[in-house]
């Protein structure tokens, strides 16, 4: 094995600028305070960012026709008011309501795209009963939610459900009324479930 000499680099004609770093010291502590301010105004507004209580989004909660299910009333990228929005604190919210017209009990998985990052949450519904879903608008948009469909557990296999109503409430708002929401059916296929607009 041969033997290398070491090379080095040794700028003969650049000046390197001597500082030391306890010099921006003061900088960064400002910055980091400046940045942790921003943090917590934003959890302060956001209620995306705030800990989940017994009436936050994903709870059943009863309703006059049946049980209602919130899938994202406090969404990620939710970042303000739509145009058009007062300042009573109303959001717009994508609604829809899925029937099962089998003859026997599903379960399925739903998720909205502006709550918790899309998310699926397992629901089972009985024959010819309804169930409204919402999720209010959000991203970097303000876009309507999409919502999702899945029969499987590994949630592969999905129906978009992009349609949605579109319902202008208070930001604690929950619908009661399967009516509201944009009309989707759970059809039986021969070996397979499928969601269809009706």
């Amino acid at each position: 094995m041969k033997s290398r000499r070491t090379q080095a680099y040794r700028p003969l004609a650049e000046q390197v600028e001597e500082r030391f770093l306890t010099a921006s010291i003061a900088d960064l502590r400002a910055a980091r305070a400046e940045h942790l301010a921003e943090v917590r105004a934003l959890r302060a507004n956001n209620a995306a960012l705030r800990r989940l209580s017994a009436h936050t989004p994903g709870v059943t909660m009863p309703g006059a026709n049946g049980p209602t299910t919130n899938v994202g009333a406090g969404s990620l990228g939710n970042q303000g008011a739509p145009t058009g929005a007062d300042s009573t604190g109303n959001v717009y919210y994508g609604v829809v309501t899925i029937k099962n017209t089998t003859q026997a009990t599903v379960s399925f998985n739903i998720s909205a795209s502006t709550y918790q990052g899309g998310k699926f949450f397992a629901f089972t519904l009985k024959p010819g009963k309804s169930e409204v879903f919402y999720a209010p608008y959000g991203g970097p948009l303000n876009s309507a939610p999409s919502f999702q469909v899945s029969f499987d557990s590994t949630n592969r296999n999905v129906t978009l459900l992009a349609d949605v109503k579109t319902v202008y409430a208070s930001a604690r708002w929950t619908p009661t009324n399967v009516n509201l929401g944009r009309p989707y059916a759970i059809i039986a296929g021969t070996g397979y479930l499928q969601v269809v607009p009706t």
